[in-house]
């Protein structure tokens, strides 16, 4: 089977036990204003245009068959693509001599994917590590995340998902036999701010990760702190206290805001305005919100940013 991935990072520390190799594939269930792979929401492969880079040639404007490319009118230099029209050919990419022109993602089969990730088998042993799939999120490419895993499930390795668990049950069972570890982002406890800030509410999103809780299945919970939104006190102890319920003594991971997703939003001309004047927090807010997971019994590890 073929999916659409945006990249494979090989010798990755984050994203479970050990040295891990991790695919990131293309498609979400929710649309988080804070996305830190807004590329990856959507599950097509789409073209971006990065300014900085372009030397202003319009080669690209003289091979796309489809006239999908244009000049800006208001610098009368930079290139504006007519998503209508564009139909992903390539041609601009191939003719860009600065690759100002490139994809965001591409299309492999899974074995080409799993080939890539049993190269290093080596480290995953030495050092109790394994492979993970994240993205977006694998439940959208549910098939094509299965295979991947399956190929590398019958060479020994250890596998992991991470996954917001937006997603019917039955999808998430098909996942039951091919997963070691499942790595869970929970962001908001109210179900309303979390329809409003990520486009759907929670009640699916708990109830599966208490289906999955009372297996006694491997879990990391992880959740984004994002000022304003999510790195609320309040916010933090109804994750905990919900945690504690389902999992008591579970490892919970705080992931601090990173700025740099930031940079994204701008080569693929969307709204920035969301992450005006957020930065990381600090070392004693970050105690602090451990305190508050701590004190449900829950077991924190070290955090690390978006």
């Amino acid at each position: 089977m073929d999916g659409n991935i945006i990249d494979i990072k090989r010798f990755t520390l984050h994203d479970g036990y050990g040295i891990r190799s991790t695919v990131f594939l293309k498609g979400c269930g929710l649309h988080c204003a804070w996305c830190h792979n807004p590329e990856g929401i959507d599950n097509r492969v789409e073209l971006w245009y990065l300014p900085r880079q372009c030397i202003h040639c319009h080669t690209c404007l003289e091979v796309c068959p489809e006239k999908a490319l244009s000049v800006d009118e208001v610098d009368e230099q930079s290139i504006v693509i007519n998503r209508q029209r564009c139909t992903n050919c390539g041609l601009c990419v191939e003719a860009c001599p600065t690759n100002a022109l490139a994809f965001d993602g591409r299309r492999l089969s899974s074995e080409a994917v799993a080939e890539i990730l049993l190269s290093d088998r080596q480290f995953y042993s030495e050092s109790g590590g394994g492979i993970t799939i994240s993205g977006g999120d694998p439940l959208i490419q549910q098939g094509f995340a299965r295979e991947i895993l399956g190929l590398c499930k019958a060479e020994g390795l250890h596998t992991a998902i991470e996954t917001c668990l937006q997603g019917s049950w039955t999808i998430i069972e098909g996942f039951l036999p091919l997963v070691d570890l499942f790595i869970v982002d929970l962001k908001l406890a109210d179900a309303r701010l979390h329809r409003e800030y990520t486009g759907h509410d929670n009640g699916l999103i708990r109830e599966n990760y208490r289906r999955l809780a009372s297996l006694g299945r491997d879990l990391l919970t992880r959740i984004p702190l994002i000022p304003r939104v999510t790195a609320r006190r309040e916010n933090i102890q109804a994750i905990a206290s919900f945690i504690a319920e389902c999992n008591p003594g579970g490892r919970v991971e705080l992931i601090n805001f990173n700025p740099l997703a930031e940079n994204k939003y701008l080569l693929m001309n969307r709204d920035r305005e969301f992450f005006r004047n957020m930065s990381p927090l600090d070392a004693e807010e970050l105690a602090a919100l451990r305190t508050v997971l701590e004190a449900e019994g829950l077991s924190t590890i070290k955090e690390h940013r978006v």
